[in-house]
């Protein structure tokens, strides 16, 4: 387990996962729609699929273990990226601590969570295809 490689692929996880929550954000608040209890489950679940499927995919080439580190590093760093873009958009500055403490940890587990038990599928896939067939 490269450290370079994992600390790489934790990082393009987290630039991508936290364009899409600023593409998002800029969409729903271009979009006429009122409705942001929906629009917040949306994104929930959307980053829950997409976090179980990428740590399914990355159990299976990686092993449980690298796969674990990588989406724990992903969770911590989305935890501060997103949280950071929501105080600065909000202008809550005189909370920016209570709300970075707070939201980091929500975001940390909405990433980590689902891709946990992604990564457990992924690294039984990934044990499956090293056996090699006794004859």
């Amino acid at each position: 387990m490269p450290v370079l490689r994992v600390i790489a692929a934790a990082v393009v996880r987290v630039v991508l996962l936290t364009v899409f929550y600023l593409v998002y954000v800029e969409a729903i608040s271009r979009s006429d729609s009122t409705d942001a209890l929906g629009a917040g489950l949306l994104f929930f679940l959307i980053v829950v699929v997409v976090a179980l499927a990428w740590a399914t995919w990355d159990g299976a080439r990686r092993g449980f273990v690298a796969a674990i580190v990588v989406w724990l590093l992903t969770g911590a760093g989305v935890g501060a990226t997103v949280t950071v873009a929501y105080v600065i958009s909000t202008e809550t500055a005189g909370a920016f601590i209570d709300e970075l403490r707070d939201g980091w940890l929500f975001f940390a587990l909405l990433v980590f969570v689902p891709a946990l038990p992604g990564a457990g599928v992924g690294g039984l896939i990934h044990r499956a295809r090293r056996r090699t067939p006794t004859a």
